[in-house]
């Protein structure tokens, strides 16, 4: 799918806010892209033998180079058109219980685009991988298996705890650490223990930026080994634990 960042976005060729009456359009295949939040309207597609029903607050996605049908009620989108590294073969439809947060995405993108300050086409291509990061979240969310879920909810309450291991965290959730290692690669693409030091350095970087000893931060967050520490923020970072004060400001 698009929102996984396997398929990157080459250009962004414009944003719109688009009516139409109801209808019935053949639409030809076209060299870009297009992501579309419909604000008002339902709609019916069909590409390649396939039905796609769309309503209000979804969004489409219609990858480059497929024709379609479209059967329209009356309709209002925010569409971003662009070109992708590859041609997708299907149609893609999101749904999302609170929009609040796309529809703004949304917006922004078209703003910038209508005003084309510099570097307008790089600000609305970060709107636009904003929103596919949040379609990608809530899918990956969906999809988890309960188990995997407590699994993450368990590592999220208790990472700066520096004797935290896969034993303990699969024991909780009821779940081998083969499978749990799997399922991670699967929707994290890293291991636990990259995903826990994560947790972890962004746990020091905040207390070191708040004014927390470097010392202090370092058992705080779950590392017992202020060396291994240094070393960790070094890859990470590519500064020592004392830049931290002013990283990220």
């Amino acid at each position: 799918m698009l929102c996984d960042g396997n398929n990157p976005i080459l250009k962004i060729v414009g944003v719109e806010r688009v009516y139409w009456k109801s209808g019935v359009f053949d639409v030809l295949a076209r060299d870009y892209s297009a992501l579309a939040f419909r604000i008002s309207g339902n709609t019916t597609i069909t590409a390649d033998g396939k039905e796609y029903y769309i309503r209000s607050n979804d969004i489409l996605y219609l990858p480059q180079n497929v024709s379609y049908r479209a059967e329209y009620a009356d309709t209002e989108i925010l569409v971003i058109h662009f070109i992708t590294s590859r041609d997708d073969k299907e149609l893609e439809v999101y749904s999302f219980q609170n929009v609040e947060k796309i529809y703004k995405l949304f917006l922004s993108a078209l703003s910038i685009w209508k005003n084309k300050e510099p570097g307008f086409n790089v600000y609305v291509l970060s709107q636009l991988y904003m929103i596919l990061g949040l379609i990608l979240e809530k899918n990956t969310k969906i999809n988890q298996p309960e188990h995997f879920l407590k699994a993450i909810s368990f590592i999220n309450s208790n990472y700066k705890n520096s004797t935290l291991d896969i034993a303990t965290i699969c024991s909780e959730a009821g779940m081998s650490a083969t499978h749990f290692r799997q399922l991670f690669r699967k929707y994290y693409q890293k291991t636990p223990i990259e995903y826990i030091t994560s947790l972890r350095l962004e746990y020091a970087r905040s207390l070191i930026s708040n004014g927390v000893s470097i010392e202090n931060a370092t058992f705080e967050s779950g590392f017992n080994d202020s060396k291994y520490f240094a070393r960790v923020v070094k890859k990470q970072f590519g500064c020592t634990p004392r830049d931290l004060k002013t990283y990220g400001k």
